[in-house]
């Protein structure tokens, strides 16, 4: 794992798998035995892996994931998209999320921990999240779902978040 986190740290895991998309990660799941625990990964910001590595499945979502489009006056953006791109289009169409321009990582994990700065949240311009829960069934979270405070999400932790509109 070490050669995926950004401080280059960290042991081997038992199992990787990267989803071509969101039904194939539901499919994934759906098989998954119950006792194999699974660790949602982003970019590997801000993580350090201990030397032993991580028991279970790291999932890590691929390109079919990064993709951002904006429609009007939303954002989509999947959930392995980086939130500086995510920033990025947004303002090359007038909108304003700068909030996530200096914050490393994936909307995925800048929703699940509520991401934000310069005083605004993901909770501030979140409408709805998606996600494939460990069961693989696939949820939409409105913002009130969530329950989001500052940097916590009630996002249960095997949940993987796959869109957001912003």
């Amino acid at each position: 794992m070490s050669d995926l986190t950004w401080l280059r740290v960290g042991g081997v895991a038992d199992y990787f798998y990267q989803p071509a998309d969101t039904d194939d990660l539901s499919e994934f799941l759906r098989g998954l035995p119950e006792e194999i625990g699974i660790f949602p990964f982003g970019v590997g910001s801000n993580l350090i892996i201990r030397d032993g590595g991580i028991r279970g499945v790291v999932i890590r979502l691929g390109k079919f994931f990064a993709g951002i489009s904006v429609e009007g006056n939303y954002v989509k953006a999947g959930g392995a998209a980086l939130d500086s791109h995510v920033a990025r289009s947004a303002a090359q169409d007038g909108l304003d999320l700068s909030f996530l321009r200096t914050i490393p990582g994936c909307i995925g994990g800048a929703v699940k921990m509520n991401a934000g700065c310069y005083g605004s949240y993901v909770s501030d311009h979140l409408c709805y999240a998606k996600s494939v829960t460990r069961t693989g069934e696939i949820i939409k979270y409105s913002r009130e779902d969530l329950n989001l405070k500052y940097r916590q999400s009630d996002l249960p932790d095997d949940n993987i978040v796959t869109e957001v509109v912003f």
